[in-house]
């Protein structure tokens, strides 16, 4: 199942966003990269630091300069805009969405790529959805579409349907979609 705790953030790290992910038993596709299934070891969740839409220092010397014109009669206007600015990239900083990743680990060595979302519900499934996957032995395609604002995963896991002589005559009949799709 999915864990609740998320992993540390590494700098080996390369974040990927809006990205197709294909995954088969053999494979593992993103971009220009491909991978042997093997060579991952897992997924999980990774939290992404949030970069601020404005920087720190320039939201605090157009306070300041807000400030110092508010005290100037002839430029009081100003300074209220420029102090009005300052709070609006503060209040733009702090209301971006909390981003998360998929983070995937490969034993190759290579910078793990993490692909980020803001949509943890989905991320969790997404998650809980490739552990069964490597768990099982079953074939199948996943295609997992990970954009800024959402995740999602399509595909089926299907298996062998077999059918033989055993001590006599035995048949079997398998009707409709013998694939699991999610």
């Amino acid at each position: 199942m999915a864990a609740n705790n998320l992993l540390p953030k590494d700098d080996n790290d390369r974040p990927l966003r809006n990205t197709r992910i294909e995954i088969t038993k053999q494979t593992v596709r993103f971009d220009s990269d491909v991978y042997q299934f093997r060579n991952v070891t897992g997924f999980g969740l990774a939290p992404v630091i949030n970069t601020n839409l404005f920087p720190i220092q320039f939201i605090l010397v157009v306070f300041v300069i807000g400030l110092f014109c508010a005290n100037i009669p002839e430029w009081r206007f100003w300074g209220i805009i420029f102090v009005l600015v300052a709070i609006g990239g503060v209040y733009a900083n702090t209301s971006q969405p909390k981003k998360y990743g998929l983070k995937l680990y490969l034993n190759s060595g290579s910078p793990c790529p993490v692909f980020i979302t803001s949509d943890m519900p989905g991320l969790e499934k997404v998650v809980s959805v490739l552990y069964k996957f490597m768990e099982s032995n079953a074939e199948g395609t996943y295609v997992i579409h990970a954009e800024d604002r959402s995740i999602r995963i399509e595909g089926s896991v299907g298996g062998s349907v077999t059918a033989g002589n055993i001590g006599g005559s035995s048949s079997s009949q398998v009707r409709g979609n013998v694939s699991r799709n999610d």
